[in-house]
């Protein structure tokens, strides 16, 4: 469970932010109407955004002996209390507020932050989750639920608001912070639950081993994918994916055999049929691999890589007319920056290969742009 006192730390700047922003929207209205308590609204906006919290909790009181029934003038005085720390006469203002008008945005949501305050958990997520119904794209209201689910130790009903604010707003840390916060105590709870019903199964080792492979520990990978393909020997992603933590390690020939044998489990896999193709080109017999990647090109592999290796193949099999066609093609397809590179190098020697000077020319110029580029990125 998280640091009560750590998560409301993290995000008083994110109320702070959302009651200025509140009262001002509050003031605006006030002003339209010329209300009796437009004056002491405008005080206590003041008084609040200056930080000077005993004097907005005053001037809001006196808003409402100008009008006892403003349901705006409640939410104010909700906040100022709430920031001043009165957290029972915070959440009574402010469930005023809702009575007086229900739909009025925001109340429910600084009485959620209130009861949350007085770990009042349940009662919390309740009103988070009203809040949320008035204004369902309100992502201080949905990152504060992921929060309180996250207390309340639910991560798992934490993710879907999470989720959901990082759409709104994809470059807030803060929200980023507790989605991947979310999600990875769901992730744990769920692995300790399947561990506990079979530490050996083939479950347990395949995610195991994938864990392994985002920590870039490849070694370790290698080890959990070979106890799962004992556990479950006839399932061709567990040798695909093997294969691949095999390349990551060099060893092409390991990677080479578990290739075939997801073949022979699932016959004419694309990405089987590249990388047998890939390996090779790059490492054994180009006339073998090409003869491979033909054949991915037929099941729809992946075009760029594909394109690339088949044209790096030919190549080396003195192919070159060829070559320069699915080099060629490789550029239509949208190939990654280091495979761009990579296709406009082998492009310059095979046009001069073929004795086409002013293409090889072009094709040089363009890679030199590309490194150049990289080249910028790169510099801090």
């Amino acid at each position: 469970m998280l640091n009560f006192c750590e998560d409301l730390h993290a995000f008083r700047g994110l109320a702070l932010k959302a009651v200025l922003l509140l009262v001002a929207t509050r003031l605006s209205v006030s002003a339209q109407v010329a209300d009796p308590s437009g004056q002491w609204m405008n005080e206590g906006a003041t008084a609040m955004r200056q930080g000077n919290i005993p004097q907005a909790e005053q001037d809001f009181q006196r808003a409402l002996a100008a009008s006892p029934h403003d349901a705006g003038a409640y939410l104010g005085l909700g906040m100022a209390q709430l920031r001043g720390g009165k957290l029972g006469s915070a959440v009574q203002s402010l469930t005023r507020a809702s009575e007086l008008k229900p739909s009025l945005p925001s109340a429910h949501m600084f009485r959620g932050i209130a009861l949350f305050q007085m770990n009042s958990i349940d009662a919390a997520v309740d009103q988070l989750k009203e809040e949320i119904k008035l204004q369902p794209q309100d992502t201080e209201a949905l990152t504060w639920l992921g929060i309180i689910e996250i207390q309340a130790g639910r991560p798992e009903d934490a993710c879907g608001p999470l989720d959901q604010a990082a759409k709104l707003r994809p470059e807030d840390q803060n929200v980023l912070f507790y989605q991947v916060r979310a999600h990875t105590l769901a992730a744990q709870r769920a692995f300790r639950t399947l561990y506990k019903i079979n530490p050996d199964s083939w479950y347990v080792h395949r995610t195991q081993a994938e864990i392994n492979s985002e920590a870039h520990q490849p070694d370790k990978a290698i080890e959990e994918y070979k106890a799962a393909i004992k556990a479950r020997p006839g399932d061709p992603d567990l040798y695909e994916a093997l294969a691949d933590e095999e390349q990551k390690v060099g060893h092409p020939l390991e990677a080479t055999n578990d290739y075939q044998s997801e073949l022979k489990l699932h016959p004419n896999d694309p990405i089987a049929l590249f990388n047998l193709g890939k390996i090779q080109v790059e490492t054994g017999d180009p006339t073998q691999g090409v003869a491979y990647l033909r054949q991915a090109v037929q099941a729809h592999a992946a075009p760029a890589p594909t394109d690339f290796y088949l044209g790096l193949g030919l190549s080396k099999l003195g192919e070159n007319a060829e070559a320069a066609t699915w080099l060629e093609r490789a550029l239509t397809n949208s190939p990654s920056e280091f495979l761009l590179q990579s296709t406009y190098y082998e492009l310059v020697r095979v046009y001069q290969k073929l004795g086409r000077k002013d293409d090889s020319q072009r094709a040089l110029e363009e890679l030199k742009k590309l490194k150049a580029q990289s080249s910028q990125s790169a510099q801090p």
